[in-house]
């Protein structure tokens, strides 16, 4: 999965994906904790987290225009070399909704095992 970086250290967007799997995501990295959830299966616009990671805030917001989900820094504050690694994990780790690509590389990702 591609993310899309619209203000360096600031904010990205995350097409094609679902909350929990972006939360998952970013759980992998050492240092995240989810301060807040908000979960709702009537509405879009009650879904996302807070989050802290090397004791910045972040959030993860819906565009209530396109159905993506937004990680932005609490307050519209730099942290570069945070954003990144947040970018690199959702990058990583989130598989797109209802896609062939998202499919195959759940066994991409296992074939190097097999080389020991």
């Amino acid at each position: 999965m591609k993310t899309e970086e619209h203000n360096k250290g600031v904010s990205f967007r995350v097409p094609d994906a679902a909350c929990k799997h972006i939360c998952s995501a970013i759980t992998s990295i050492p240092g995240v904790v989810i301060t807040k959830k908000r979960r709702s299966i009537w509405s879009v616009d009650d879904v996302g987290a807070e989050f802290t990671f090397r004791g910045h805030s972040f959030v993860i917001e819906p565009d209530e225009w396109d159905g993506v989900f937004w990680i932005l820094s609490q307050k519209f504050q730099k942290h570069e070399a945070e954003m990144l690694e947040l970018r690199e994990a959702v990058e990583r780790f989130v598989i797109p909704r209802c896609s062939a690509a998202g499919f195959w590389r759940i066994f991409a990702d296992t074939s190097h095992d097999h080389d020991a």
